[in-house]
This record gives C-alpha cells, structure tokens and sequence, in this order.
C-alpha cells in the first residue's frame, strides 16, 4: 500500500486525468498501455470510457501503487526496459502523455511502442511545446531557463520539442505520423499581432502542449 492516505497527497501531476487527450482516442480499443501512468486517473477514465484492459508503467512507486488499485496490471521501472518485456502485438493503444521528454532516449521508446504495438495499433502521445509563447517570452525577456516542478521547465525534462522537431522522432520508428495538433491554447494579444506581422508564422506559439497520432501500418489491410 501507498505511504500517502490519500491521491490527493501526491502532486497534480500523477492526479490528471487528461480529457484533452481522451477525447481524441481512437474507439474500440481492447487492451491498451499507458506509458507513465501516475496513479492510473487517464487509464480508469480510459477503462470506463471504452471497457478495455488497460495496463500502466509507472517509475515512481508512490503512485503506481495507486494506479495497481485502479488498472489491470501497473508495472513500476522504466518506461524502455519494461516495454522490452513485453509481448509483440500486444496492445490496441499505447498512450504517453507528456513522457516522452523526460526519457533519455525517446526514439527507442518509441520503436519499442511500435514493436508492442498490433499492426493497426494507435501511439497517443502529448508532448510540451518549448515554443509556447509564455514560456518562450520567458527565457526572451530574462535571459535564462528556469527549473520548475512542472510544466515547460520541468526539472525532469531530457528532451525539448517544437512542432517542426516532433515529426523527427517517429522517422524510421515503423510508425506513421497521422496527426500532430496544438493542444491547451494560451491566448496573448501581443502574439496576435506578431502572428499578422509574421503571416502565421508563430501560430504554433500558442499551444502549451501538442496532441500526437501515429498508426502501425497493418501490411494485411
């Protein structure tokens, strides 16, 4: 059992549920996989919404053993050794929401993801846009890069990415990018402005996070 009595001990963090992300899964999953799974709030409302299995892996113990109460099966450790033991063509869905950037080698997550993947299997992922204006106007205006416990400076944080750099990360992964959209927008009438001047150019600036979907190709259909 969990030292702390009750969820609402441990940090917003492990507590989201991400509806921004829910809502853009794809229907009829059966068996899915959240990557990073906190204490498992996505994945019980992912098990409600759509009656599937869901597994979670989870690097801190505290939360996991929240998340072992609510999900089918929580395995604590890092993301890319305990993909490794997991069986080929396991999963209708793998999700990570805001986890891919704080792993030292994303791209081998990914592959992982897609080897646990069915063929026609769907990767979500949400990932911080180092770009979004406030953070941005941040470093512009004071010169330097917070570290934070959340958020764009997440002390945590091993990787940083744009819209333009997200697409790097799947090539070669035998995974197909189908979506890639900005999430969660912060309004600024200065960036109004410069988005005119600009001619759109900075539209991605007002994103705090972007929403991701890639398929494994089903060779057979």
């Amino acid at each position: 059992m969990p030292s702390f009595r009750s969820l609402e001990e441990l940090k917003p963090y492990y507590r989201n549920p991400r509806w921004d992300v829910l809502v853009n899964l794809p229907s009829g999953v059966r068996r899915a996989l959240d990557v990073g799974c906190g204490a498992g709030s996505f994945g019980l409302l992912l098990k409600s919404d759509q009656g599937c299995e869901v597994w979670g892996i989870e690097i801190e113990p505290e939360p996991a053993a929240f998340a072992a109460e609510r999900l089918d099966r929580v395995d604590v450790g890092d993301a890319i050794e305990v993909l490794a033991t997991y069986p080929d063509a396991h999963f209708d869905l793998v999700t990570c929401n805001d986890v891919l950037e704080h792993l030292a080698w994303p791209d081998r997550a990914v592959k992982e993801i897609a080897r646990v993947l069915r063929p026609g299997g769907t990767l979500v992922a949400s990932l911080p846009n180092l770009r979004c204006w406030k953070p941005f106007m941040k470093i512009v205006k004071e010169g330097d890069f917070p570290q934070d416990d959340s958020g764009i400076f997440d002390r945590t944080h091993l990787r940083w990415y744009t819209k333009k750099s997200i697409p790097r990360l799947f090539e070669g992964s035998g995974l197909v990018l189908q979506r890639l959209e900005g999430i969660n927008p912060m309004y600024s009438r200065t960036l109004r402005i410069l988005n005119l001047v600009t001619r759109n150019r900075c539209d991605d600036c007002r994103f705090l996070q972007f929403f991701v979907l890639a398929i494994k190709p089903d060779q057979n259909g």
